[in-house]
């Protein structure tokens, strides 16, 4: 058997697959990675790393033309965000770091992705094709010949020379706390259920390193890879003009000059110009650096496409003219990096201010309907028959409900299954017939105008689908409030803090959800009260848009 150190592109020749073969093979590798200073923190080891072994596609990581990476892939800091355009590189940058640490340390990387399906797509095309490429990558992933079946190798789990690599789903919280990580890494955090999010840190608690890598295409302001830069040192990238010197952050509003065709709608021409001498810029000819613009310990990365050597301007242009929200909220997020809020998306202080009448809270009269939203306190909204909010306010356990169903003669009440099931069933129970549960568990095949399905004394439905309803009240002001609704500031907050986007999955299709800015637990207390309306009324309602 060959002892002496390997190099990184040799593979080694092993004549016995046994322990003591794997496991001498293997102090060589450390050895010559120790060489190699492929583990020296300070000197960049990991950069040194990357360009050594990992390749995109069959062919190494282009630093040439992606210069405002190079300094990304130098920053090990603790802690690191990246809100940033699509197809930029910030995939690339984290999956390769996932991988190093547990090549270099006996540590383990938590890689966390929106769901467990996208986790799937993400292993087999960005880290399988790699590690087959290089052999020092297969040998370290255990696919070189003699070294298969040796170590772990799947979808969710990679064993590198030292560590692991965990790849999981955000969907389900037991998915991430089961597993101890010294780095974890959330990918797409807009896309993630936002009660997981919290989870994902935590799985740091017993290690040294503690290292945090959050990235995402933004979505809309304060929420999500938005919010996260917000609380870091919110570095963007200054470029230098090769023709007069002028240093500045590219600006599509100030860095594009485009011509339009007599249409108005094709682009004719488009170009990246000198903020100063309007002469034409190309990026990656420029001299660049990252620059802070914020005081923070967390370090933070804007990354625009308008740095991209991929770049298609015109295309960036036509998207800019769009004029439907959805369209202008991808090129904001997905070619800027920026997050936008949809016009219409939000209720605001105007629409809420629209359905104020001239009335006062509470009020007893009369039939009501009771919503509760479950949480550290009981979040509880009463309308009545009138369409007036007749009582808003909060409750710390489940007894005091008992109180204001019969004070105000309750016929319906809907209360949030999760998390406290066993209590709200006792609940229910005591009013059978008056009391129901409601899961956001969607509506399987609904039939026309069905927004909800009730069985026994429990109601299934859409999440978006039933706040799409309750929201539409406020729009058409079929939903009255009282003239005091300034001492309400908190039902306020809640009612402005969901925010309706549309997303697209890998695969084009189109959906509405809700995205939480803040808490919003009146906002789902007033949806579950127009549930048990709803179930009272046994009303048509009128056909609406919903993606």
């Amino acid at each position: 058997m060959n002892t002496e150190p390997i190099q990184p592109n040799e593979s080694p020749i092993i004549s016995q697959h046994n322990s003591f073969a794997v496991a001498n093979v293997l102090s060589n590798i450390e050895l010559k990675i120790k060489k190699e200073t492929w583990g020296d923190i300070e000197n960049h080891g990991y950069f040194k790393w990357v360009k050594d072994n990992w390749t995109s596609r069959g062919e190494p990581l282009d630093f040439e033309k992606h210069k405002y990476l190079v300094e990304i892939y130098k920053d090990q800091h603790p802690f690191i965000a990246f809100m940033k355009a699509a197809q930029t590189g910030g995939t690339e940058r984290v999956i390769t770091e996932a991988l190093w640490l547990p090549d270099q340390r006996r540590e383990n990387t938590v890689y966390v992705f929106p769901t467990g399906g996208s986790v799937g797509d993400l292993v087999q095309e960005r880290v399988d094709e790699p590690l087959n490429q290089k052999k020092y990558l297969r040998l370290v992933s255990g696919r070189e010949e003699g070294f298969k079946g040796k170590h772990a190798d799947h979808v969710r789990l990679k064993r590198m020379s030292k560590g692991f690599v965990y790849f999981r789903g955000s969907g389900s919280p037991a998915q991430i706390t089961s597993i101890p990580a010294d780095m974890i890494i959330a990918d797409e955090v807009d896309r993630m259920p936002v009660e997981n999010v919290p989870f994902i840190a935590k799985r740091l608690e017993h290690s040294k390193r503690r290292w945090q890598r959050w990235l995402s295409t933004p979505t809309i302001p304060n929420y999500g890879i938005h919010k996260i830069y917000l609380g870091t040192d919110q570095r963007v990238f200054n470029i230098k003009c090769s023709k007069c010197g002028e240093i500045q952050i590219l600006d599509f509003w100030k860095n594009i000059e485009f011509k339009l065709m007599r249409d108005g709608v094709q682009v004719e021409e488009a170009e990246l110009v000198c903020v100063k001498c309007r002469q034409k810029l190309v990026p990656w000819d420029c001299e660049g650096e990252w620059k802070s613009t914020a005081v923070s310990d967390k370090h933070g990365y804007h990354i625009s496409k308008l740095y991209s050597p991929l770049l298609d301007i015109k295309s960036l242009v036509e998207s800019s003219l769009k004029n439907s929200e959805w369209e202008l909220q991808q090129f904001y997020n997905q070619d800027l990096g920026l997050p936008y809020e949809p016009k219409g998306g939000s209720l605001t202080e105007e629409t809420i201010r629209s359905c104020v009448r001239d009335f006062r809270i509470p009020i007893k009269d009369g039939t009501n309907f009771m919503g509760v939203d479950v949480g550290l306190k009981l979040h509880i909204i009463i309308q009545n028959s009138k369409n007036q909010l007749a009582f808003i306010g909060t409750r710390d356990d489940f007894e005091e409900l008992d109180v204001l169903m019969n004070k105000f003669n309750v016929k319906v009440c809907v209360v949030d299954a999760l998390p406290e099931t066993r209590k709200v069933q006792e609940f229910i129970s005591r009013f059978i017939g008056r009391a129901f549960m409601c899961y956001y568990s969607g509506l399987s095949e609904p039939k026309k105008d069905e927004w909800f399905r009730t069985e026994g004394q429990k109601v299934n439905t859409g999440r978006t689908l039933s706040l799409d309803m309750f929201a539409a009240r406020f729009n058409k002001q079929t939903i009255q409030l009282p003239k005091d609704i300034d001492n309400y500031q908190e039902f306020k907050d809640h009612m402005k803090s969901l925010t309706r986007i549309i997303i697209e999955n890998p695969h084009g299709k189109q959906t509405a959800e809700y995205l939480q800015k803040g808490p919003d637990h009146y906002y789902h207390a007033g949806n579950y009260s127009n549930i048990a309306k709803g179930i009272s009324d046994r009303i048509k309602v009128p056909e609406i848009f919903i993606l």
